[in-house]
C-alpha cells in the first residue's frame, strides 16, 4: 500500500465519510477478486471501473486491461484523487466526473464494446435517487452479457436489494483479507 496514498483516501473519507465508504484503500486481495470477476477479454473491449479512488483495485485491472489489448476507462468525482490515478495509470482514461455520467464518459459508439463494469461505489450509503440513476446508466452502456461487479462490506445483503432491472445475478464470493472483509457481486446483463 502507498502511504501518501492511503493518507489521502483517509483524508477524503474523514471529509466525506458517506461518499468515500471506506476507512483505507480496498486490499490487493480484494482488487484480484474484482478483477477476475472481468472475465474473458478481448481487443478492443472496455473495461470501465467506478469510483476508482486512488486505484486500488485499478492496479489490478489497468494491467489486465493491457495484456488483452482493452481499455480502461477509470470515473472518480473527487478531482485530487482523480489527479493521482492521471499519474499511476498513463494509458488509462480518467475522467473526474459522477458515475451517473458513464454513457456521456464512454461515447455511444463504445456501448457495444463495455465487457465489465467494475464499481468501488460505496451504493448503501450514497442516496437512493443516485443509485438508481447509476445503476440505469450502467445497465445501459452494457450489452447482453457484460459484467456488473461490486463488493460491498455488508456481508448479509441481497443482491437483488441493488434495483437492478436487466441483470442476472452469476454469483457472489467473500474476500477476509479486506478492511473490512467484502463481499463481490457478479452481475450479468440479460439479452
Amino acid at each position: 500500500m502507498n502511504i501518501p496514498h492511503a493518507l489521502k483516501f483517509l483524508g477524503k473519507y474523514a471529509a466525506h465519510p458517506m461518499r468515500i465508504g471506506a476507512v483505507c484503500p480496498s486490499s490487493r486481495f480484494l482488487a484480484r477478486r474484482m478483477a477476475e470477476a472481468v472475465g474473458d477479454l478481448k481487443e478492443g473491449d472496455i473495461i470501465a471501473e467506478l469510483g476508482a479512488g486512488t486505484g486500488a483495485v485499478t492496479s489490478e485491472l489497468y494491467p489486465l486491461a493491457a495484456a488483452r489489448g482493452a481499455k480502461l476507462y477509470c470515473v472518480e468525482f473527487e478531482p485530487s484523487l482523480a489527479k493521482i490515478l492521471t499519474g499511476r495509470f498513463p494509458d488509462a482514461i480518467v475522467a473526474n466526473d459522477s458515475a451517473e455520467n458513464i454513457g456521456k464518459i464512454l461515447g455511444e459508439e463504445n456501448f457495444g464494446r463495455v465487457r465489465a463494469i467494475v464499481s468501488c461505489l460505496p451504493l448503501v450509503s450514497l442516496p437512493k435517487p443516485l443509485v438508481a440513476a447509476i445503476l440505469d446508466a450502467s445497465e445501459s452502456v452494457l450489452p447482453a452479457g457484460a459484467r456488473f461487479i461490486q463488493f460491498t462490506y455488508n456481508l448479509a445483503r441481497s443482491p437483488e436489494s441493488l434495483g437492478f432491472k436487466k441483470m442476472a445475478h452469476l454469483g457472489v464470493s467473500f474476500v477476509a483479507l479486506n478492511i473490512p472483509p467484502a463481499r463481490v457481486d457478479t452481475f450479468a446483463k440479460r439479452a
